[in-house]
């Protein structure tokens, strides 16, 4: 007969595995279960009595079969513990996540390693897998990926009109000067708007109501512009707009509709409804521009001379 002591830590260690949060499954080589703790029963809902003997695939048919059958002959075969990471394949185990903390996930991420059992004579007839609930450590990645991808965004756009911001434009009209300074692109224009007296609006109806007209602004500019133009605020009431593979011609035909647009819209506020118009300026690319900052101040040349002129109007640089 077994020893009191033997009988009582092999009693402990039962009780372990039935109890300990990591699920364990033991399979023989026709890949039937034969042994399956309280982790799988409570996640799988299937008990251990009836897992018993029965094969892994019929306890969990949506499995692929070839795929984890071919995992579990390697193991078998090359005698070496095999690892299925949640970031490679999120789920083995078809389990529900019951973590309060992870109420973004309903499934169960999980990290498997599937070990073999070294018999006494050192051959290996039975593996063992062993699962980990990794969906704390997925969601809380996500969490992470999505916050880094929210501060990226932020650090390229500006907050109030939701387009982009200064550095972004600066980085773009780079990108559009380089490129078409060794003659790889063209014709591109650089178009400057301004709203007229917008100090006025501040003044009269308060700055929030002063935001709210260059956010319906920018609304305006983004609904004209193609897929490929980049569309900014520059700073204060000042916009800016890169039309690329156009003409100064087409770009008068974008500065205009913009312009009547904007002469034509009622801007409504609680302190009554506004009208504005809006000055342009606008600068084709081209060869006697020897910097960025020539073909800046080309643009911002126009749209002074818009602005000088009466407002109202677009004005193309020569």
């Amino acid at each position: 007969m077994m020893p009191q002591t033997e009988m009582t830590e092999l009693h402990w260690l039962f009780d372990m595995l039935q109890h300990i949060d990591v699920g364990l499954v033991v399979v023989n080589t026709k890949y039937e279960v034969e042994l399956w703790n309280g982790f799988m029963e409570n996640h799988s809902g299937v008990s251990s009595s009836n897992a018993r003997n029965c094969s892994l695939f019929d306890i969990f048919p949506t499995i692929n079969q070839s795929w984890l059958q071919h995992k579990l002959d390697n193991a078998f075969a090359l005698r070496t513990p095999i690892y299925i990471s949640w970031e490679q394949r999120a789920s083995l185990f078809p389990f529900k996540s019951y973590r309060s903390v992870t109420s973004i996930s309903d499934t169960m991420f999980q990290n498997v390693v599937i070990r073999p059992i070294n018999n006494a004579n050192g051959s290996v007839d039975h593996l063992c897998l062993v699962v980990y609930d990794l969906t704390d450590v997925a969601v809380n990645k996500a969490a992470l990926s999505a916050a880094n991808r929210k501060l990226d965004q932020m650090s390229k756009t500006d907050g109030l009109t939701e387009l982009n911001n200064r550095a972004s434009l600066d980085r773009a009209i780079k990108l559009t000067f380089d490129s078409f300074a060794v003659g790889n692109s063209g014709p591109h224009c650089l178009v400057m708007a301004d709203i007229d007296h917008f100090k006025n609006v501040n003044d009269t109806y308060g700055h929030p109501v002063g935001d709210i007209v260059l956010q319906e602004m920018a609304k305006i500019l983004s609904s004209a512009s193609r897929r490929g133009d980049f569309v900014g605020r520059y700073g204060g009431e000042e916009f800016s707009v890169l039309l690329l593979n156009t003409t100064k011609e087409g770009a008068k035909v974008y500065c205009e509709k913009i312009r009547q647009q904007v002469e034509q819209r009622v801007f409504n506020s609680n302190k009554g409804d506004i009208k504005i118009t809006v000055s342009l300026g606008c600068s084709e690319l081209g060869k006697q521009h020897s910097s960025i900052e020539q073909w800046i101040e080309s643009a911002d040349g126009a749209l002074y001379h818009a602005k000088h002129n009466g407002r109202n109007q677009t004005v193309i640089a020569d």
